[in-house]
This record gives C-alpha cells, sequence and structure tokens, in this order.
C-alpha cells in the first residue's frame, strides 16, 4: 500500500507496555482477563486476585522465570512524537522506517514481582505453576535503530513504571467506592 500510493509509513515495534501516567488519572484497565503480567501483578497486590500464578522456574534464567522487556507507556509516548517528527521532516525517499521500542534489556518475571513489591511497599503472594506451552524463555528489545534516527532511548526504571502501575490502581479502587 505504502509503495503502491506513494506514502511514507513509520512502523513502531512495542515490547511489553507498563505503567500508568504519572498523574495516576490514566492507565491500563483490562476488561475480563489480563493479557500481561503487570495488570495481574497489580490486581494481585490489591487482593482482587488470590495469588499470582507464574508460569515455569525452569527456564535457563537466572531465578528460572522468563525474561521480558517492560517499556514504560510515557517512554513510548515519547517515541510516538519523535516518529511522527521524523516522518513529518524526513525528505528521504525511504517508504518504511520500522523501529524497536523497549528498554533493551530484559527482567524475568520475579524481578518484576519483586520490583513491585519494592515499589510499593507492598506484597504480592505467588505461586509457581507448570510452564505454559509456546512461551519463550527470553525476549527483549534491540532499539539501537530509534536512538540513533530518532534521538530516543527508554529512561524510566522499571520500579518507576510499577510505581505508578500501583497508583493507578488504587486510583481505580478510590473510584468504585
Amino acid at each position: 500500500f505504502a509503495v503502491a500510493h506513494h506514502k511514507k509509513v513509520t512502523l513502531l515495534r512495542y515490547f511489553n507496555p507498563i505503567g500508568a501516567h504519572p498523574s495516576a488519572l490514566l492507565g491500563e484497565l483490562p476488561i475480563g482477563i489480563p493479557n500481561n503480567l503487570v495488570p495481574y501483578v497489580t490486581q494481585t497486590a490489591a487482593g482482587i486476585r488470590e495469588k499470582l500464578n507464574i508460569w515455569g522456574n525452569d527456564y535457563p534464567t537466572e531465578d528460572g522465570t522468563a525474561i521480558r522487556d517492560y517499556i514504560y507507556v510515557v517512554d513510548l509516548a515519547k517515541a510516538h512524537v519523535k516518529a511522527l517528527r521524523k516522518l513529518i521532516a524526513d525528505p528521504s525517499e525511504t517508504i518504511i522506517d520500522i523501529y524497536n521500542l523497549g528498554t533493551g534489556k530484559g527482567s524475568s518475571v520475579l524481578e518484576v514481582v519483586h520490583a513491585f513489591e519494592n515499589a510499593n511497599n507492598v506484597e504480592v503472594p505467588y505461586q509457581i505453576c507448570d510452564r505454559r506451552a509456546g512461551d519463550i524463555t527470553i525476549a527483549y528489545a534491540n532499539a539501537d535503530k530509534a536512538e540513533k534516527e530518532l534521538g530516543w532511548k527508554a529512561d524510566t526504571s522499571l520500579e518507576e513504571a510499577l510505581r505508578t502501575t500501583w497508583e493507578w490502581q488504587k486510583y481505580l479502587e478510590q473510584r468504585a467506592h
């Protein structure tokens, strides 16, 4: 389509978005069963779920749990702005640009749980379950192209992103009462 109609396209490939706006007025609100780890963590910490299921602790990683790249949503928003500015200003003939958006480093499931607990001074009860079929051991971004061409790099810590997630969860609970 882009080639046939002479349109420029920028594709932004997210890794695992987490967190909420620092105001705690805007965040992820999964309807039904969440698709990602962090909503399960926050719902478990809030008592909505009894325990967090951790799917496998026999991966060839330091703590045995799977590793993923977790990227703060505000960092993603900044990447969108930079990508749009480049798309508008770029005089090149390049039709399609693709950028990985992540931190470039992975955190294990247990690291995320413990970082959440430490950032928010709460406990997240969990249980180790058998691995899920098809889960891979490690996945994280190489965002070098985004840094080089867009001048973008994720700069928010995992702990800070998880703190905003908890503030959002508390806001949701206040709003419900």
